[in-house]
């Protein structure tokens, strides 16, 4: 009886703190990553994960013909300086920050309504003795107008 109760207090631990966790990323990307949309809307999607050093991530989004948008990486300090890749519906990359002077932004328009898969990656930490890899929010903003 207490082993099925240690069992079940440490999974509601654990989804108890994703969540908290999770809060804090809309937290973040409310506070800090919104206002760097301006002057386009944001579509109303918060594309937030928790992530660490190294890792990667890849988000498909629907872009409608007729209109502007701006792509936005945002992440927490902690993480450093996001990279994110724009790959077409054929995996053609059509748009990589890196080779832009690691810019935050992306501005672009599209001739016809298409998916397109975003590739967000967190570049490895520096390893040293006593580092222990730290996770961050890493948010993905989509802002339009027409």
């Amino acid at each position: 009886m207490k082993t099925t109760f240690k069992i079940l207090f440490s999974i509601f631990l654990l989804a108890g703190l994703s969540g908290i966790s999770k809060a804090q990323c809309n937290q973040f990307a409310k506070k800090n990553c919104m206002p760097e949309l301006n002057p386009f809307t944001h579509n109303g999607q918060l594309n937030i994960q928790q992530m660490a050093p190294g890792e990667e991530a890849e988000l498909d989004l629907t872009f409608y013909s007729g209109m502007s948008y701006r792509l936005l990486i945002c992440t927490q300090d902690i993480l450093g300086k996001a990279q994110f890749q724009v790959y077409d519906n054929k995996n053609k990359l059509v748009f990589d920050n890196k080779d832009h002077n690691d810019a935050k932004f992306w501005e672009f328009e599209v001739a016809s309504t298409q998916q397109m898969k975003v590739v967000v990656i967190i570049p490895p930490a520096a390893k040293s003795a006593n580092d222990i890899s730290k996770v961050g929010c890493a948010a993905l903003l989509v802002g339009f107008k027409q």
